[in-house]
């Protein structure tokens, strides 16, 4: 029976697109930490020795036309997921990422970030939300 080990969220204030927004630059390269989340995979836990931690972020965002970015997760500041995303029109659009870690025993920081791949700015508004859940038990892998 799968069980829930840890469990790490974060969800920022929700931005209102008329009134602020959080603007990556227009510079290849320049990005946005959005969100942090972490968990424990603790050793007491015998439910730790076959987990999983589930990743799920999501924000909207305004890219111009010939914009484009890549959505990354990261652990520990190491890229475990890359999503690329490149928009032709002028586009207003929730984005959500989802990816499972096979993450071993200890304390996992995760940050989902945006990551601009082109000249233009892209825009980032809210809700803007990350959550890891670390999942164990007989049956989870």
């Amino acid at each position: 029976m799968a069980t829930i080990i840890s469990y790490g969220s974060q969800a920022k204030i929700p931005l209102d697109p008329f009134t602020t927004a959080i603007t990556v630059a227009g510079i290849p390269g320049a990005g946005a930490g959005l969100a942090t989340a972490q968990v424990n995979i603790s050793p007491a836990n015998p439910a730790s020795f076959s987990s999983r931690v589930e990743l799920n972020g999501s924000f909207s965002l305004t890219a111009l036309a010939n914009s484009q970015f890549l959505v990354i997760i990261r652990r520990a500041g190491v890229d475990i997921y890359r999503s690329f995303y490149r928009f032709t029109t002028i586009t207003d659009i929730q984005l959500s990422a989802q990816w499972v870690d096979g993450a071993y025993i200890g304390v996992h920081n995760y940050e989902l970030v945006i990551q601009n791949d082109s000249n233009l700015p892209i825009n980032l508004f809210g809700p803007i939300s990350f959550t890891a859940t670390a999942i164990g038990g007989e049956g989870v892998i």
